[in-house]
């Protein structure tokens, strides 16, 4: 406990923080620096996740299939529907559906439900069901006391026999139908010999064995495929939903007039992943030059904790907003990323022999205000990937050992991963284990200094306490002195 004052009437505490405060000086300067050194790490870290995300759509622009999009139409999508599944051609298809898939289904006599309870009442036993998953009887034990509403349970509930059982109180009958559709879709039921129950009348009494009892046909029931004829071709299908020719085909109703499936270029998806590109590289672009030409107030360096505690939160928000402003104002990283972008959009892709720029195809550069916005005219760019969709397709996916002869979307993403390296080399990545990085390492020099500047304002601390309590100690026995030789003239005096 440091105790200073006592002999000189000084407070202390409050000189020596004074000292400190100027002898901080330094230290909270180097804190600052650092401080503003991980705000704008943070932002380039910030655009790393930016253009990586965008380069990930520049990456499906240099694929031929985003430029292969194909759709399929119906005459009649209340009988026939399809979608594109697979590598479909061009052309018309025509189905005639004879027959549609159906399930397997086995129905009980009405009563079925109180004869099922009645003798499961005293008995117990198994029941066997056919499983079309595994081709053979699965096993359903029934014990006794065991109800119908409890055989319906425990079949909805074995997910190997892949039939759907329910049961209707009306007419006290069950219903058993599988899940899948076509002809080997199976419903066989057997009972245990010893399943056997007494109907009593007045005459006689007569054995009669379960299976008749609950059903009027016990036999083995099977579903149907579907039949039908594609371009006169007459084929069948264990379901109504099934592949063919690349097309997934949904088979809804029989027996109506033939089908026209046609298959044609999808303009609209083409038209739409162009766009997008040019509308997520426009957002880009600004979002970059807002930060590029951000002010920077140089006044407003950021806060130390003890300068935070003599503000409010919304003084220390505004500040800080003012502080982060202008980090990466007339930044070199970014102004070349943008540069390289503007200059790989609209440069001619050398080696064509048709459309080889995009001003070809109605996309073009704004006014010189606009920083690089792209405009597109959409009459003309529809009017390229209609009619010349090979020539619009190797415009942006080109392959070449050069870079003037690359596609744009194959330029743009190199680009890119250019630009994505330098980000990573200055600022590093949030994902990396330890970052290497320029900013990274330079954050780290800071704070070994400002440990270094702690144990220094330590020991000046403790020298200055020091000083204090020997100044103390000095006045101390002075005053004892002085105070003895008053006391030896009072004597003398006296």
């Amino acid at each position: 406990m440091r105790i200073g004052g006592i002999a000189s009437g000084f407070d202390t505490e409050q000189i020596v923080n004074q000292l400190m405060e100027v002898e901080r000086i330094p230290l909270d300067r180097i804190y600052q620096q650092k401080v503003r050194t991980e705000w704008q790490r943070d932002e380039y870290r910030a655009f790393n996740t930016k253009i990586a995300r965008f380069q990930e759509l520049v990456f499906n622009m240099q694929l031929q299939s985003t430029y292969l999009a194909r759709r399929v139409t119906s005459s009649d999508d209340s009988v026939v529907s399809a979608r594109i599944s697979g590598d479909a051609q061009y052309g018309v298809y025509e189905i005639e559906v004879t027959k549609l898939a159906t399930a397997a289904s086995k129905v009980s006599i009405a009563g079925a439900g109180k004869t099922f309870n009645d003798y499961f009442a005293e008995n117990s036993g198994t029941i066997q069901i056919w499983s079309n998953a595994d081709n053979e009887y699965i096993d359903i034990e029934i014990k006794q006391g065991d109800t119908i509403d409890t055989f319906i349970t425990a079949i909805n509930q074995n997910k190997d026999l892949g039939i759907t059982a329910f049961y209707d109180e009306a007419t006290d009958s069950f219903v058993l139908q599988t899940k899948n559709t076509g002809e080997n879709a199976v419903i066989d039921i057997k009972f245990n010999e010893s399943m056997e129950v007494t109907i009593n009348n007045e005459e006689e009494s007569t054995a009669v064995n379960l299976a008749d009892l609950l059903f009027a046909d016990p036999e083995r029931v099977t579903g149907e495929n579907a039949v039908f004829k594609i371009n006169g071709l007459e084929t069948n299908r264990e379901s109504n939903s099934f592949t063919i020719a690349g097309l997934a085909v949904d088979l809804k109703a029989a027996g109506g007039a033939k089908v026209k499936l046609e298959v044609a270029q999808d303009t609209d998806a083409i038209f739409d992943s162009i766009k997008n590109l040019v509308d997520k590289y426009n957002e880009l672009i600004n979002e970059i030059h807002s930060k590029i030409n951000e002010p920077f107030h140089r006044d407003f360096p950021p806060l130390t904790e003890a300068q935070k505690k003599e503000m409010s939160d919304k003084e220390i928000e505004l500040w800080e907003e003012k502080a982060k402003s202008g980090l990466l104002r007339s930044d070199r990283i970014l102004t070349d990323i943008v540069y390289n972008m503007r200059r790989a959009l609209g440069s001619v892709v050398g080696d064509l022999d048709g459309l080889n720029s995009l001003h070809q195809i109605g996309i073009s550069t704004g006014s010189w205000f606009e920083n690089g916005k792209l405009h597109i005219n959409e009459t003309k760019l529809r009017d390229a990937i209609a009619n010349k969709p090979e020539e619009v397709m190797a415009l942006f996916t080109n392959r070449s050992e050069t870079e003037e002869n690359l596609g744009i979307a194959r330029r743009l993403y190199q680009v890119l991963d250019a630009g994505l390296d330098r980000l990573a080399e200055t600022a590093g990545k949030t994902t990396s284990l330890y970052d290497t990085s320029t900013l990274s390492e330079k954050i780290r020099r800071y704070e070994d200094q400002m440990a270094a500047m702690e144990e220094r304002l330590i020991r000046i601390e403790n020298r200055y306490w020091a000083q204090f309590t020997a100044m103390e100690r000095a006045l101390s026995e002075m005053y004892a002195q002085s105070d003895w030789l008053y006391q030896q003239m009072m004597m003398m005096g006296g």
